[in-house]
């Protein structure tokens, strides 16, 4: 479900009904982050979605961040589209290892109370907190904000963006839950105001410059890798030789790669020009 204004306090409460289980799951998360814990945190999802033959490519469409696809063998595979901006991909990554991971946690849970949600908006909210919470983690988000010595209330987003490497709703979204926990009726009015102004990468590309914050990161990385899945077929084909189907599946596979890579080529042209 898209996030507007209007559904925000809405946001909130499902937020505050799924907080246990979320965090039961970022724990579960932790265990097995233990060998990464030296990574940034974007770092660390990347590792974890490498495990799972993640596969990157740049995709057109400004709705489409990310998806899990289930094979034949059935083998599930985290797809994550490069042409968003980097900080909406660090998010996504988060949001699409829940989907991956829930159903681990769900096979070892002792609690007969865990909820198994089959609702598709309630899943899509447990992902997107998620991701926010381990993006944020433990660090109070109200206090960095209030720190910031500017009057601009968008410049201040802006350096919350840099800092935390989070999207702008997501970053609204964790200020507004704070802000409603500690009765900040003047910074929720003020959310509001802003939650539905829409922002090109253009307007933010000119905010991030003029504050000297790094601008990568609301850059797309436009990365085409294809590596795991040509990697599992060379794997086939190393052990059966004889079979033309892998053969044939290394072809298409290429095709594909040779595909987004044009594609990635135009939209860096596009961006750059």
């Amino acid at each position: 479900m898209r996030i507007i204004g209007e559904i925000l306090d809405e946001t909130i409460l499902r937020n505050e009904r799924i907080d246990r289980q979320v965090q039961e799951h970022i724990r579960f998360i932790e265990r097995r982050l233990i060998k990464w814990k030296s990574l940034p945190i974007e770092e660390q999802a990347l590792s974890i979605l490498k495990e799972h033959n993640l596969v990157e490519i740049p995709i057109p469409d400004d709705n489409w961040g990310g998806a899990i696809r289930k094979f034949h063998s059935d083998k599930v595979v985290p797809i994550i589209n490069t042409a968003q901006p980097r900080i909406y991909q660090y998010f996504i990554y988060w949001h699409e290892i829940y989907h991956l991971t829930e159903r681990e946690e769900i096979s070892i849970h002792n609690d007969e109370n865990y909820e198994i949600s089959t609702e598709f908006d309630l899943n899509e909210r447990k992902a997107d907190y998620f991701a926010s919470q381990m993006i944020f983690g433990y660090s109070d988000l109200h206090d960095y904000f209030y720190s910031l010595e500017y009057d601009d209330f968008i410049v201040k987003i802006a350096h919350c963006m840099k800092s935390f490497k989070a999207p702008y709703k997501a970053v609204l979204i964790q200020l507004y839950q704070i802000a409603k926990k500690n009765q900040n009726e003047q910074l929720q009015h003020t959310i509001n105001l802003y939650f539905d102004k829409q922002y090109t990468i253009q307007d933010w590309r000119a905010v991030f410059q003029e504050y000297a914050l790094d601008d990568n990161l609301i850059k797309p990385s436009y990365v085409t890798n294809l590596n795991s899945i040509i990697n599992a077929i060379k794997s086939k084909i190393a052990q059966h030789p004889d079979v033309e189907l892998f053969q044939d599946n290394l072809k298409v596979v290429k095709e594909w790669e040779a595909k987004y890579k044009n594609v990635q080529r135009e939209l860096k042209e596009r961006y750059d020009g």
